[in-house]
């Protein structure tokens, strides 16, 4: 017997000799080196997924990037924790570990790791898009995009939507070209949110021809992925976006990850002093929750839910 075969089966005997619990894992070789690891079921994936998912949900993003970091741990090759992991590292502003985890990911996924990439800058723009109540000229390449907050009980706007009907009614206005895109998912008595707000528009002397309805969208991140697909059909270069001014960034920050470009924004004047100046990093968690989404990432896995968007924006 030779030396090495006699190495291999002292090597082997080593391991059979093993007792206990240890003795009925069941185990794999990494290809990289000598060791023997464990391996970790599909099942168990899921659970550290959806475990790191949650902290995030609820606002833990470190507690939720060390989830990840056992996640891929475990199987480095999962491209959502990758993004995952790139988007709330920046969050933290941990810039090495962003570049590693978009470094990872463009070995696997070019394409998703771009879409981070691109979500990470929108983000930084959407948060420099100021509250303006003061409308602006704009070309008829600019849609003037308002959205919904809501119906009163008896299927009238809530204040808050008034609000907004009436500052896109005077950006209407001055940009006299622009196609109006109205975005609302709500509906009373048969009657969607996005038909209640065309009818007060055209009630106040705009032509019917100019506005155009998304009924579909229950919350911000499909505001602006389902309008984008609006925006593209009527071949608007940009938007200028109608809603309130505690909502404006965020609202910006999703439609430019959805790849809407935003030049302005008009918005009502209610909590316009409070909400002038742009929030510290630490109050930007939706904005990353809301990117997430956009991209397509699954909020949850293993069937308890579906995935946190219709589709990934292109």
């Amino acid at each position: 017997m030779t030396r090495v075969n006699r190495t291999l089966v002292a090597a082997a005997a080593a391991i059979g000799m093993s007792t206990g619990a240890v003795a009925l894992i069941p185990t794999v070789m990494n290809p990289a080196s000598s060791a023997v690891a464990p391996t970790v079921s599909e099942a168990d994936l899921t659970s550290m997924f959806n475990a790191a998912q949650g902290e995030f949900g609820r606002g833990n993003a470190t507690a939720g990037l060390s989830k990840l970091r056992t996640l891929l741990a475990a199987n480095p090759r999962d491209t959502d924790a990758l993004a995952l992991q790139a988007l709330w590292s920046d969050y933290c502003a941990d810039r090495k570990a962003t570049q590693a985890a978009l470094a990872s990911l463009d070995n696997l996924d070019r394409t998703l790791a771009q879409r981070v990439r691109n979500s990470i800058s929108a983000i930084d723009a959407g948060v420099r898009i100021g509250p303006d109540p003061v409308p602006r000229y704009y070309p008829q390449t600019t849609g003037i995009v308002v959205l919904g907050a809501g119906l009163r009980p008896d299927g009238a706007p809530t204040d808050e939507t008034a609000s907004r009907l009436f500052a896109a009614w005077t950006q209407a206005i001055v940009a006299y070209q622009s196609p109006i895109i109205i975005s609302a998912g709500g509906s009373h008595q048969g009657r969607t949110e996005a038909t209640v707000m065309r009818d007060w528009l055209v009630a106040h002397a705009l032509p019917a021809t100019r506005i155009h309805l998304e009924t579909r969208a229950q919350s911000l991140p499909q505001h602006a992925s389902l309008t984008a697909e609006t925006v593209r059909g009527l071949r608007v270069r940009e938007v200028v976006l109608v809603t309130s001014p505690d909502e404006i960034r965020r609202a910006a920050s999703d439609f430019l990850i959805a790849g809407v470009p935003v030049v302005g924004a008009t918005t009502s004047t209610r909590n316009l002093v409070t909400n002038a100046a742009p929030p510290s990093k630490v109050n930007q968690k939706s904005f990353y929750l809301d990117a997430t989404q956009v991209v397509g990432i699954p909020a949850q896995r293993g069937g308890v839910a579906p995935r946190a968007f219709i589709a990934p924006a292109a």
